[in-house]
């Protein structure tokens, strides 16, 4: 490709040797033998820089090594600093003198140091490193796309810009909790279970004296009761309780509303750290802890366990669910094209190439008849020569073609009427016989098919609006994203028409290619109506199932966690509050940790100064007369409006659900995981079972 500074070169050089050839060649040769030798130059110029750099690309090998702590890792940790080493090579015998080599920075990582671009030169057999440092705030999928390397000549005339992909995808698990967050193992107080519970009566090695037996053969010595044994005169052994463990299921929301944001700063990042840290604190002091992930449609759900092995599968599925994105139902078709069609010319460019990826003229042409009223400018250009047909043919043989008696008669008139005017170049005496004959022709047919020239000089110039414009522009970027699309799903031609026909099935497509891709597009918050688009009712159905479920399958008492959205759902909410007072009528304890907006002040503040009342007269504001403080001042009512909405939302799920024992808390409302901690160590101090 030419650069702006080969273009002008390039002109300037064929204005020159124009100049010397055509205007001023007697007087002097020597500006076109200088136009000459420089476009020889650039041509051989061009033709050195296209052989180099096809021979170099052609054989570009990309190795990429992520590295924590100093060694290959397959999986990352959030918070801490990686490093990433990219190596560029080729075999090649040809050496491209300028290059600049960029890595593609994944989403939701920050640059700590070292720079993702090298300007170098590239050599036969010699390496180059790009080695840099990042971190990732927040757990998620970490995905590098591949490499971009630019090459160029020494003059600056010429470039090329290729796209090395190397997909990979790192899961970035959320950070290990240190010794502060792990709390004792044992019981710190001997106390009574209360009314209507009872202790699990099963010998095991508890601290709790369960009874006293005769000695067996095989029980250990430290388990003999001495005392007892000399009273009695014969061996006597101690029986201890039963450790009962301490169970902890932790229900996670992922549904659409709670992973809107920016990546690696959403609800669900939030949340699934708070779980992270529950999940790690509980683990170390031996209790057993389950996890559970819902949305509108479904759940996952893990069994509870304290293996390590099964701590790193909740890790791995919190930082699989840290990653999803929001579905892009409702968002525009133009937004989703804006996002994707800049992305796949920079991941697919060889794809995207207009010269591989073109748009026939025909394909442009706007059809007619796909119109109701289309059908109409058919029949106004079929209809006037199917009547000259009928006619002509009812005058040579009346009984051939039966016309109605009133429509021939108009016909009849018609032609009188049109011949009349038709025959004024007739009598013209200054041309030619020839001439008149032929304009009387041409006027007469004319005027008997004027519905049907009108109908297709209409249908010619509608069909051609496609040809020019913004419609051809955006069928151009349809057609090429089909094409991308319908290759990588191996549809063929068949994907490409459905792609660019039907609009929903291009929206789900687009939306499915930047979420694998990880880019994120605007969601509107509100429909049409003025809704909003992410309540998601049904969660809390499947949630009240869940918790169904696990309390069917208790052994003791346990601690259920709910890391949900539940502001929004208003009458929805009753499943949840009918499946939290079961879970309290079998003696569990609920927790309910709701997410909160970082830029929404808390509920418990002091409400604001009530507006004056409506028969004080208001006074005229002088932000009135400049339409932008009223607009700032429109958007600050609005934003209060909406902030008292959510408040009471807000207070209305915590009577709701404290009304049955759960406890409501905010999750940016002191430390959340220290309360789910002294809620376990309450348990841990029972030890019952019912």
């Amino acid at each position: 490709m030419l650069t702006t500074r080969g273009w002008w070169f390039l002109i300037v050089v064929l204005a020159l040797l124009a100049i010397g050839a055509f205007w001023i060649p007697y007087f002097t040769v020597v500006p076109a033998l200088l136009a000459a030798t420089l476009l020889v130059w650039f041509v051989y110029e061009w033709l050195l820089f296209h052989t180099k750099s096809n021979a170099a690309v052609a054989r570009l090998r990309v190795r990429r090594w992520v590295l924590q702590g100093g060694r290959p890792t397959p999986m990352l940790w959030a918070g801490h600093p990686f490093e990433v080493r990219v190596r560029l090579e080729h075999n090649g015998l040809v050496t491209v003198e300028y290059a600049v080599i960029e890595d593609r920075l994944p989403a939701a990582a920050d640059v700590l140091e070292g720079d993702p671009e090298r300007v170098t030169a590239l050599r036969s057999g010699e390496a180059c490193d790009v080695v840099y440092t990042l971190r990732c705030p927040a757990a998620g999928v970490l995905r590098f796309e591949g490499v971009k390397v630019r090459v160029a000549d020494l003059n600056g005339f010429f470039y090329r810009r290729v796209f090395l992909r190397d997909p990979v995808e790192f899961l970035v698990l959320p950070p290990l909790v240190n010794d502060e967050g792990r709390q004792r193992a044992n019981k710190r107080f001997n106390n009574l279970p209360p009314p209507g519970i009872h202790r699990l009566r099963r010998p095991g090695s508890g601290d709790e004296l369960l009874d006293l037996r005769d000695y067996r053969p095989g029980d250990p010595p430290k388990m003999i009761a001495w005392k007892a044994s000399a009273r009695k005169d014969k061996l006597i052994t101690k029986e201890f309780e039963n450790d009962v463990p301490v169970r902890c299921v932790l229900f996670l929301d992922t549904s659409d509303g709670v992973r809107l944001g920016p990546p690696g700063n959403t609800l669900l990042t939030r949340m699934a750290g708070i779980a992270a840290v529950v999940a790690q604190a509980s683990a170390a002091n031996r209790d057993l802890v389950g996890l559970t992930t819902f949305d509108d449609e479904g759940a996952t759900r893990s069994k509870t366990a304290r293996t390590q092995s099964h701590m790193i599968q909740v890790l791995r599925q919190l930082a699989e669910v840290s990653a999803l994105q929001p579905g892009t139902h409702g968002v525009p078709l133009e937004a989703l094209v804006g996002r994707a069609y800049p992305l796949a010319h920079e991941l697919y460019p060889e794809v995207m190439k207009r010269s591989n990826n073109s748009v026939p003229l025909g394909r442009s042409w706007v059809p007619l008849l796909d119109k109701w009223w289309g059908w109409l400018v058919l029949f106004f250009l079929v209809f006037p020569p199917c009547l000259l047909a009928f006619f002509v043919s009812g005058v040579l043989d009346p009984g051939s073609v039966p016309l109605p008696d009133w429509l021939r008669k108009l016909y009849a008139s018609w032609l009188g009427g049109t011949l009349e005017v038709a025959v004024q170049p007739l009598r013209n005496r200054g041309w030619g016989l020839p001439v008149r004959l032929t304009l009387f022709v041409l006027i007469w047919f004319a005027l008997l098919m004027l519905p049907s020239l009108v109908a297709a000089f209409f249908w010619l110039i509608y069909g051609m609006r496609g040809w020019v414009g913004s419609r051809r522009a955006d069928l151009i970027v349809r057609k090429q994203l089909a094409q991308l699309f319908a290759m990588q799903d191996g549809t063929g031609p068949e994907g490409i028409e459905r792609y660019i026909h039907d609009d929903e099935e291009f929206g789900k497509r687009l939306g499915a290619f930047l979420r694998h891709h990880q880019l994120r597009v605007p969601m509107p918050l509100y429909d049409d109506s003025g809704k909003y688009r992410f309540r998601c009712p049904r969660k809390a159905e499947v949630l009240a199932s869940e918790i169904v479920r696990a309390i069917a399958r208790a052994r003791d008492n346990e601690l259920y966690v709910l890391l949900a959205d539940l502001t929004e759902l208003g009458d929805a909410l009753e499943p949840l509050v009918k499946a939290c007072r079961a879970a309290r009528a079998r003696k569990h304890h609920v927790l309910v940790i709701v997410p909160w907006p970082a830029d929404l002040p808390s509920p418990d503040e002091a409400p604001p100064p009530p507006p004056d009342p409506e028969g004080k007269k208001r006074r005229r504001h002088p932000d009135d007369l400049d339409d932008r403080a009223r607009a700032r001042r429109i958007s600050k009512i609005v934003l209060e409006n909406m902030t008292k909405k959510y408040h009471d939302q807000f207070r209305a799920v915590r009577r709701a659900l404290a009304g049955v024992g759960a406890t409501v808390m905010r999750a940016d409302d002191g430390d959340p995981v220290r309360l789910v901690l002294d809620r376990l160590d309450r348990l841990r101090g029972m030890r019952t079972r019912r």
